[in-house]
């Protein structure tokens, strides 16, 4: 027998090649929630969690404009991300939810659950946990036998909704923060607790531009017929000017996300012009052009998106001094 490789060994990181890199940074850091370590300029963009330097690649360097493979050809079938128990299993299930992503595909196989998806590329991803080894399957003479079988989705949203254990939730601010010297350059202790203003008011803006989302969506499937599947959605959120007005908040989502990566080069009075360009931005208007007439009118029909606004409003008059 061969001698055996390092236990230790695994995949570090997967790099796939994009055919719009702004439209895949909003899947893998607005939908799956990875933070975005570093980019490339307008080419290509690198995204962790946990500090790592990144456990996603995206560029265009050869596949900007470009079309997924075609049916037939080699490659790429899926990557698979792994999560470290059900509950943030769950909460990967939530999110697809609520970005309306649909899944192609939801299995138990016995040693793991997983869920199956596309990304806007037409890339393969499974998300999955593994169950503790003791559990796992096995044949009479002691080898893995994996299945497939159908994976409660329900019993998987209910177990995302458990209180998240105290070893993996963030430091709590200080009840009374420290804000004199909000200008000082250089001072980490303000940056933190500015990257923490800007950590609460990420969720609540998400919120907001799903809800216009779903209105938007609405408005257009009545006027020219059904947008059909998450995909086409998608496509149609990047390129189609029924749209384009949206393209405004979440670009300032990719802004929030931008500052709070770790090795994030932004300064505290960058942090606090963002916030200020947020509430800017979130001012509808009657007699107003582009986003904020189309604000004004989604905040007339919409309850949603009444609700998803106040506590964006709610947020930023918690972050001001």
């Amino acid at each position: 027998m061969e001698r055996q490789i390092d236990p230790r060994i695994d995949i570090g990181h997967v790099h796939l090649k994009v055919s719009d890199l702004e439209r895949a940074i909003a899947f893998y850091s607005g939908v799956l929630g990875f933070e975005l370590t570093q980019r490339m300029g307008t080419s290509a963009a690198f995204l962790s969690v946990g500090g790592y330097h990144h456990y996603i690649g995206l560029n265009t360097w050869e596949s900007r404009g470009g079309r997924p493979p075609a049916q037939g050809a080699t490659g790429l079938y899926h990557f698979a991300i792994r999560y470290p128990d059900r509950a943030s299993l769950g909460d990967a299930l939530r999110r697809l939810q609520d970005a309306n992503v649909a899944l192609q595909g939801a299995s138990d196989h016995g040693v793991s659950e997983a869920l199956y998806l596309t990304d806007p590329d037409g890339n393969g991803i499974e998300l999955y946990r593994d169950r503790p080894r003791e559990e796992w399957p096995r044949t009479a003479d002691g080898r893995i036998e994996m299945t497939t079988g159908p994976l409660d989705l329900e019993s998987l949203l209910r177990d995302a909704a458990a209180p998240t254990p105290a070893s993996m939730q963030a430091p709590a601010a200080p009840a009374t923060p420290d804000r004199r010297s909000t200008t000082a350059p250089g001072n980490q202790e303000v940056v933190e607790w500015r990257r923490r203003q800007l950590a609460d008011l990420r969720m609540p803006l998400m919120n907001l531009h799903k809800a216009l989302l779903d209105d938007a969506r609405t408005a257009y499937e009545l006027d020219r017929g059904s947008v059909g599947s998450s995909a086409n959605l998608l496509q149609l959120v990047i390129s189609d000017p029924w749209f384009a007005w949206l393209h405004s908040v979440s670009e300032l989502i990719v802004r929030i996300d931008e500052t709070l990566a770790a090795d994030s080069p932004a300064t505290d009075s960058d942090a606090q012009a963002l916030a200020e360009q947020v509430e800017k931005l979130l001012t509808a208007s009657e007699t107003g052009e582009g986003f904020q007439r189309r604000y004004y009118e989604a905040l007339q029909r919409q309850p949603a998106v009444v609700l998803a606004h106040a506590e964006v409003r709610r947020t930023l008059k918690s972050m001001k001094p």
